[in-house]
């Protein structure tokens, strides 16, 4: 008993070295980037466009109901009483060996996730799937919003759950395995926000037949990214419902069980790899008023290092890749649309008009606009 707290103990000791440096200027560039940039077409960032209803950002958490975009697949999603964190991920470790263990960035998630958000409590934490760049930062999370009168809800896959109980950390979770046929769970109520779970896939990578490592999560802190394993190639889209809005949250391009989702607001599909996505199928079923795509950013590069926004996803020795093709994405989603709309009953067709809509990290979006008063 004592070897293994001792370990642990180092463990600790190395997760939070990091910790121990200054905070870090995040300053990040937009200039030359599809959807941001004037010079290169529509600007599509929401809170650039003068339409109604008329959706504003902020540094600061806005009065009621708001959505911060997290990099990645990562979200925060709350208002006054409320917070509910997605694919909670800011560490963006480089990635120069595969094999090296991945070190959460604690300064990160401090200064990033956790700060911005001031005293409120974090009520849930959400995990898609247990690859590195969805639940790296999730005990680190965990453990800093618990408290002896307060603990988030953990809700996710057997490996996001093993993943936590590595770091022999004490948790109230939603176990999902998705055996018998089950596509669809009722999580419950967090104030004013109604949460489900539905079954999805993870997607295929463009440039291999491959959905990333899978299988059983063993062994202790700290992990290589190849330890990180999603659950029978599980994801999990999460479907979130506040005072008449529904929110469907997917880490990628591929979305099952849509007749378990029903119509929604706002669709946030991570887009980095489209092979056979279901993006179409997804707008005719949902029929959402905004589509939000994510998971473009390069995860591999920190914030802090970041000076011009990188949507150029791919390792530092594999120049060739782009995992993201974000620009290619605007001259997609127009076909999107147009093979959504002929799905749909000719009395529909004209009432369908999803807009395509961007968010920039770090920054809060008031989304009281809306919501039907």
């Amino acid at each position: 008993m004592k070897s293994t707290r001792c370990f642990f103990i180092i463990v600790l000791m190395a997760l939070a070295k990091i910790g121990l440096a200054q905070v870090r200027e995040v300053s990040i560039s937009y200039d030359g980037v599809h959807g941001y940039d004037s010079a290169l077409g529509q600007v599509l960032e929401w809170s650039s466009l003068k339409e109604e209803p008329r959706v504003r950002s902020s540094d600061k958490p806005p009065e009621g109901l708001r959505l911060r975009w997290l990099g990645t697949s990562g979200f925060e999603l709350g208002d006054n009483k409320t917070t509910i964190l997605i694919d909670p991920f800011v560490s963006r470790p480089r990635v120069s060996n595969p094999f090296a263990p991945l070190i959460i960035d604690t300064t990160a998630v401090d200064e990033l996730i956790l700060k911005p958000m001031g005293d409120r409590n974090v009520d849930a934490i959400l995990v898609s799937h247990a690859h590195a760049d969805h639940v790296m930062d999730v005990p680190l999370v965990l453990s800093r919003s618990t408290t002896t009168d307060h603990s988030p809800l953990l809700v996710g896959d057997p490996n996001t759950v093993a993943l936590v109980e590595s770091y022999h950390l004490s948790a109230e979770t939603r176990l999902l395995t998705f055996d018998d046929g089950v596509v669809h769970y009722l999580i419950g109520k967090f104030g004013d926000f109604t949460v489900e779970a539905v079954r999805s896939l993870h997607p295929q990578y463009n440039f291999l037949p491959w959905r990333g490592p899978e299988g059983e999560i063993e062994g202790h802190p700290p992990f290589t990214g190849f330890d990180y394993l999603s659950y029978r190639n599980i994801a999990i889209a999460y479907v979130i419902s506040y005072r008449g809005l529904k929110f469907v949250f997917c880490d990628g391009a591929i979305l099952q069980n849509l007749q378990k989702i029903g119509e929604a607001d706002l669709l946030v599909l991570g887009i980095p790899v489209r092979k056979n996505n279901t993006i179409a199928d997804a707008l005719a079923a949902l029929r959402p008023s905004f589509f939000i795509p994510t998971h473009y950013d390069d995860f591999f590069v920190p914030f802090h290092e970041m000076g011009q926004f990188d949507v150029t996803i791919g390792l530092d020795e594999i120049q060739l890749l782009d995992f993201s093709q974000f620009g290619k994405f605007f001259e997609e989603f127009p076909g999107y649309i147009k093979k959504a709309r002929s799905n749909l009953p000719a009395e529909s067709q004209s009432f369908f008009d999803p807009r395509l809509r961007i968010l920039k990290p770090l920054t809060y979006y008031s989304l009281e606009s809306l919501i039907l008063k």
